[in-house]
């Protein structure tokens, strides 16, 4: 080749070789990551401005012996040295490392190195930290997602699963392989098929979905879940599928079913208390009440309400008056204050008694409010004052008793003269008869007065018959009718048919005149009492007072009066032994307590109603008996019969003894006398003959005739006994009658009707 040529080529290729190093200098300068240029021992030879900015670096070259080595971690270092060693590696990026310089980290950076030649690496730094950052970000929501123990997963446009978290093969026991690219219909059961398409609507339309889903594991049990679902979108508003955020709630519905248990529990305990019961809290708001304010009036206790009690209602709008308001702010506050309740009881105007509770309503040790609490207590203080009532009756019982029982051996030893003296007188026709008569009955008159005073008595003997209650209204009537003042009207309603009860018919008359005497001194400017009677089903609400069965058939008999009524103050108190508004000397006080007495101890009851100024109503109510009416005997005096056999009659009171001796020898019989039952038994000890049959007054010191008879009877089996006394209890009688087979004679008795008694027994 000629020189010229070879010349003209050398500058050609020359020239081609400057243009190709001015090429890769301009590409090497504009990048706009940092590069460098590196011996394969890592040294750096040249920098673009990229890595001069970078580094911090005055000029291209960087200061001998600087080594790309220093800008990494060691491991980092390591591995690209290994890289710059192997001749044979191409291109390689190391991934979210570290830049260090200056003795602090830089950035995080991806490195990515090419060889230039076998000596030569070209090192890019590119800045990797808001990637890293988002990657980071990421894989922390991920790992969050995977920790939570709630079911996440997420699905493509068409409702197809693309991720779903650790937890969803834990709950639902659906591999993550069996559940991707497969809709959520698998995890329903089938009857969740409108509530999926009401989500899938819901998602369709950039909604969030919010409710619950019963769902189905892989083992096929069911599991109920609230699930949050929500649409996914891109950033120009294309719907890129759903997450959907589902917990198992399968202990929550236990607890909510266990709570929802102990509160129908609870109200089912406060429905059953007989008592309203309001809790409130401590703004005096309602939070709680039971039903039983339905079962009472609207106005119970302090409470007057005029519709059903709501839910958050100031308590105070409930309370009757303004007075009641102060005074229940001031008991509230104390509670509150102190924790302790208070209970006192009130009665309303209209005749109603309640028991008022206000108590701490307290949690966790601190008073959170009250509970207000009102019981009727109307039929407790009804039976509290029928139990007052029997024990002021028992009272005076066992003091008329009593009285009555040496009024009687008095009584007795005055009629069974007189009954001797007019059998003498009526023998000679002597002109004494008719005054010993009048004798006599004087004597009969006080005897009723014993049995009025017995009245009082639970263990009096009456003379119980069935009778025609309205013969005794009649009689009454026109008793009071002659006797009344001519100021005072009298009627009297009652039916033509009979209405038949059972008690002592003088007892009868007793408590219907007790009445009218009270009805005229009722209207001292004169008046009308009406007498009602009439047989009707007695309904529940009375039926209740006396524990008999609605529907009984009843007496219901009313007394009225047009007078000055009877103050509700004292209406109470009416009843009580020895209670009167009359005057001193004008009234006993005991008129009304017989008629009560009367009317218990023939199984009824009273009722009355009055308002002042516009008279009074006494309701008695008898039951009525299917029984029929005693026939009325009356006594035939004849002379005193006469019997024999001996005797022994025992009696404390000498007068009674003198003349139940006389009368008895005068009917023929031996008599022996005792004055009491340790010398009875000592005179039985010692006799030699016995004696036939042993008459014994009951009420004597030391033993008394009951006692006796057992002591008689377990010495002398066999023993006749007759029992003189003015009144027995019901126990007594029953020994009396059944275990000594005894006849018993009521003081004061008649001595025809003793010597026929003791005559029967001797023949027997």
């Amino acid at each position: 080749m000629p020189a010229a040529t070879f010349m003209s080529r050398m500058e050609t290729d020359t020239s081609r070789l400057e243009s190709r190093a001015g090429w890769w200098q301009c590409v090497f300068d504009s990048s706009d990551d940092a590069q460098l240029v590196c011996f394969k021992s890592g040294e750096v030879r040249e920098l673009n401005r990229r890595a001069i900015a970078l580094l911090e670096f005055s000029s291209s070259k960087p200061p001998e012996g600087f080594f790309i080595f220093e800008l990494l971690s060691p491991s980092v270092s390591k591995k690209l040295s290994d890289l710059f060693a192997n001749p044979n590696t191409k291109q390689e990026t190391l991934s979210a490392v570290t830049l260090v310089f200056g003795g602090a980290i830089r950035q995080i950076i991806d490195l990515q190195a090419t060889p230039l030649s076998p000596d030569y690496w070209l090192v890019s730094i590119r800045d990797a930290s808001r990637r890293w950052r988002m990657e980071s970000h990421v894989q922390r929501l991920i790992t969050a997602l995977d920790a939570t123990p709630d079911v996440f997963f997420l699905t493509d446009s068409d409702y197809r699963l693309t991720f779903v978290n650790a937890a969803f093969q834990n709950v639902t026991g659906h591999t993550i392989e069996d559940a991707l690219g497969r809709t959520a219909h698998f995890l329903r059961t089938p009857s969740e098929a409108a509530r999926i398409e009401e989500y899938v609507e819901s998602v369709k339309q950039g909604k969030d979905w919010v409710g619950e889903l019963t769902n189905i594991r892989a083992d096929g049990s069911t599991y109920p879940v609230e699930a949050v679902i929500s649409p996914i979108f891109d950033r120009n508003g294309k719907l890129l599928g759903y997450v959907s955020c589902e917990r198992d709630i399968t202990v929550k519905k236990a607890l909510q079913s266990g709570i929802l248990r102990e509160q129908n529990y609870v109200r089912s305990i406060l429905n059953s208390i007989d008592s309203v019961i309001y809790t409130l809290d401590r703004s005096f708001c309602i939070t709680h009440v039971n039903e039983h304010w339905k079962e009472l009036p609207p106005e119970h206790g302090w409470v007057k309400l005029k519709g059903e009690p709501a839910i958050g209602d100031n308590f105070t709008s409930y309370l009757a008056d303004e007075e009641k308001v102060k005074e229940f702010r001031k008991l509230f506050e104390q509670v509150l204050a102190t924790g302790t309740p208070h209970e006192f009881h009130w009665s309303s105007e209209n005749g109603r008694h309640w028991i008022i509770n206000i108590s701490p309503w307290t949690h966790e040790n601190e008073v959170a409010g009250i509970i207000y609490r009102v019981a009727d207590s109307t039929k407790f203080h009804e039976l509290q004052n029928q139990l007052y009532q029997a024990q002021k009756m028992e009272t005076i019982g066992a003091l008329a008793a009593g009285i009555a029982h040496d009024f009687n051996n008095l009584l007795q030893v005055i009629r069974g003269n007189i009954t001797l003296l007019l059998q003498e007188e009526h023998a000679r026709k002597t002109p004494h008869d008719l005054r010993l008569q009048q004798i006599e009955q004087a004597a009969a008159r006080a005897s009723n007065i014993t049995e009025q005073l017995l009245t009082f008595s639970r263990a009096s003997d009456e003379k119980v018959t069935v009778f025609d209650f309205n013969k005794v209204v009649l009689e009454v009537g026109q008793l009071v009718q002659r006797s009344s003042k001519g100021n005072i009207q009298f009627k009297v309603e009652s039916p033509a048919a009979p209405i038949k009860v059972r008690m002592d018919a003088t007892r009868a008359h007793q408590l219907l005149l007790n009445l009218c005497v009270n009805a005229q001194d009722a209207m001292p400017q004169g008046g009308t009492i009406t007498i009602s009677n009439k047989q009707f089903a007695l309904p529940s609400d009375l039926a209740e007072k006396i524990q008999c069965a609605p529907g009984s058939e009843f007496l219901c008999c009313s007394v009225s009066d047009t007078g000055t009524g009877i103050p509700p103050e004292i209406i109470s108190r009416i009843f009580d032994p020895f209670f009167t508004t009359k005057e001193t000397g004008k009234g006993t006080g005991l008129g009304l307590s017989i008629v009560h007495s009367v009317v218990a101890q023939a199984g009824g009851f009273l009722e009355v109603k009055s308002k002042p100024g516009h008279g009074t109503t006494f309701f008695i109510y008898l039951p009525v008996v299917d029984s029929a009416i005693h026939s009325e005997v009356k006594p035939i005096h004849n002379a005193l019969p006469r019997g024999v056999g001996r005797l022994l009659i025992v009696e404390d009171l000498d007068l009674v003894r003198d003349f139940t001796q006389t009368f008895l020898r005068s009917a023929g019989f031996e008599v022996l006398v005792a004055t009491n039952g340790p010398e009875a038994l000592e005179i039985l000890k010692n006799l030699e003959q016995p004696v036939d049959l042993v008459l014994t007054d009951f009420n004597m010191p030391g033993m008394n005739g009951l006692e006796l008879m057992s002591e008689i009877a377990h010495l002398h089996p066999g023993m006749k006994f007759v029992l003189a006394s003015g009144y027995l209890d019901e126990t007594e009688r029953d020994r009396i009658l059944t275990e000594h087979k005894a006849k018993i004679l009521k003081k004061p008795y008649n001595v025809r009707e003793a010597t026929n008694l003791i005559l029967e027994m001797l023949e027997t």
